[in-house]
């Protein structure tokens, strides 16, 4: 019987009344780290964790016949681990005897620590996941329907992320989620949950605010701007310095007639409003949301159809020197809609950029600019006239935007020298070594870039230095007014001296009055495009003298 118990792959433990250790076999020295003549004669308890450490005599009784049960033992080593413990009583000359039968299940709480782990928590930044977050936000529903107190949820989307992801890799964008998870754990209270929904949107559940909306909605923005504040300063990606923003979506409740899943879609629509606004800004949800969300989505779909059907039609505006001699025209995307009629780029443009869906476009649109050069090589009176593109920053930063542009030229046999890339300051601040890069590659085959709008981006002279530009556009903000304001003239005056002294072109556009002109003209500025030389019309329509 001895051998039997010596073997055990169990710890067999034997005590009187008192709690004195009788026996203790091989497998429970393995598990306590003791031999056995260090325990025997000793009492039990000194095997036992808090708070089941107790010298009192009917110590093991108390586990007498209750099946398995889990507690935490102690080791010689003074660490505690959790075993399972089953208890018998046996009569030995007349006396109470316990038998005790532990099993270390250190490595089984482990693993199912592990599983779940798996389960319920983002292994990339350990935050609570969207399975774990739905759970959280059910007991929030709960509590404050009990309390009457006010919760906010918050819905985090980071600004311009795909562009990181896209232009350094997954590896930067990954280490970004996590340094902004530890932000975002540091901007909230102890008892906020803040959790990954996936990619680079967060959630965080703020509970136990006020029983007063307006002051919990308060509670909520002042919450969500230090939010904003801590998620500002730049970043060190490995190397890489970068700077990030989010814009946040938030929405307020205090009852359990909502469900969760609606929580979440109006915290949703109310980020997309954030980055509606400006990006890196605060919004609250309001119930016309809901309608704009409908319309928004109505839009997506009808841009999907759009460009299968091939709805797009390109305009062309004339770009002219000072003798007003037609030297290029600039391209121009209209979306013609069966049933809504001309939809206007600036409804468009920016749910194309945002949906991804303007890579397809804008490389339908390089094309045709591509095919419409070709044909005008045979045209002596337009052979010689350029084509302007504009390229979006969604576009520009896909891997195989230089083999783009150069399958278009290619196929359609335009002369690359007359095709004029616009690109804007914000997409030349993204990732100089990329945009270099790029610029280069094109560059090389003759091609020529012009930067769209500037003075209304981040202005910096660094990129000017180190890219190859070929041409400023002065924005028509400063053209429109600069009669009149001296600001105006003193910008676009300083547009045209910094692209003199650095050998650029310069064009004004947005010109639309014989004096705009001449004010130009006497600051420097010999090429302008605007109605005052002809409106957008289509290709049937252009008329070059």
């Amino acid at each position: 019987m001895q051998a039997i118990v010596e073997s055990m792959l169990d710890g067999v433990i034997g005590s009187d009344e008192q709690g004195i250790v009788l026996t203790f076999n091989q497998s429970a020295e393995n598990i306590f780290g003791y031999n056995a003549n260090e325990i025997i004669n000793t009492n039990i308890s000194m095997l036992m964790g808090y708070p089941y450490r107790k010298h009192n005599y009917n110590y093991l009784s108390n586990y007498v016949n209750r099946g398995i049960i889990e507690l935490d033992a102690l080791h010689k080593n003074g660490t505690t681990f959790p075993i399972e413990l089953s208890v018998v009583d046996v009569q030995v000359s007349g006396k109470t005897n316990f038998i005790g039968i532990v099993r270390d299940i250190s490595q089984r709480k482990k693993r199912e620590q592990e599983i779940y782990q798996l389960a319920f928590y983002d292994p990339l930044t350990q935050l609570p996941n969207r399975r774990l977050l739905l759970d959280k936000l059910q007991d929030a529903i709960a509590n404050c329907s009990r309390d009457n107190k006010f919760v906010a949820l918050l819905f985090l989307d980071l600004d311009n992320f795909k562009h990181l992801n896209d232009s350094a890799g997954h590896n930067k964008g990954d280490l970004l989620l996590c340094l902004v998870a530890e932000r975002l754990v540091q901007s909230v209270r102890q008892e906020d949950i803040v959790s990954r929904l996936g990619g680079d949107e967060f959630v965080v559940i703020i509970a136990s605010l006020s029983t007063d909306e307006q002051t919990a909605a308060n509670q909520a923005e002042s919450i969500a701007q230090k939010i904003i504040t801590n998620l500002t300063p730049e970043y060190d990606l490995g190397g890489l310095i970068h700077n990030s923003s989010a814009s946040i979506g938030v929405t307020m409740f205090n009852g359990a007639n909502i469900s969760k899943e609606e929580l979440l879609k109006q915290a949703d629509m109310a980020m997309y409003k954030a980055k509606d606004t400006g990006r890196n800004a605060v919004q609250f949800f309001d119930p016309l949301m809901q309608v704009a969300v409908s319309l928004r989505a109505t839009l997506v779909h009808d841009l999907y159809v759009a460009i299968q059907k091939r709805q797009f039609i390109l305009y062309y505006q004339k770009q002219v020197d000072q003798q007003g001699k037609v030297i290029g025209v600039e391209v121009l995307l209209r979306w013609l809609h069966p049933l809504k009629g001309m939809i206007s780029p600036a409804e468009f443009i920016p749910l194309a950029e945002e949906t991804g869906l303007i890579v397809p476009v804008g490389e339908w649109v390089l094309q045709q600019a591509c095919k419409t050069l070709a044909l005008w090589a045979n045209v002596p009176a337009r052979a010689k006239l350029t084509i302007s593109v504009n390229i979006s920053l969604v576009q520009f930063s896909k891997k195989n935007f230089v083999g783009t542009v150069n399958d278009a030229l290619n196929n359609s046999g335009a002369n690359p020298k007359l095709l004029k890339l616009e690109i804007t300051e914000t997409l030349l601040a993204s990732n100089i070594p990329d945009v270099k890069a790029k610029m280069r590659a094109l560059q090389q085959h003759g091609i020529t870039f012009s930067i769209d709008d500037f003075g209304t981006g981040y202005s910096s002279l660094s990129y000017l230095q180190q890219l190859p530009i070929n041409q400023l556009k002065i924005d028509q903000g400063f053209v429109r007014d600069i009669i009149n304001s001296s600001n105006d003239k003193a910008i676009a005056q300083a547009v045209i001296t910094l692209a003199s002294s650095m050998n650029l072109h310069v064009i004004a556009e947005g010109v639309e009055t014989e004096a705009q002109r001449m004010l130009l003209q006497s600051m420097g500025c010999y090429s302008y495009q605007g109605y005052l030389f002809g409106r957008p019309v289509t290709l049937e329509e252009l008329v070059i003298a």
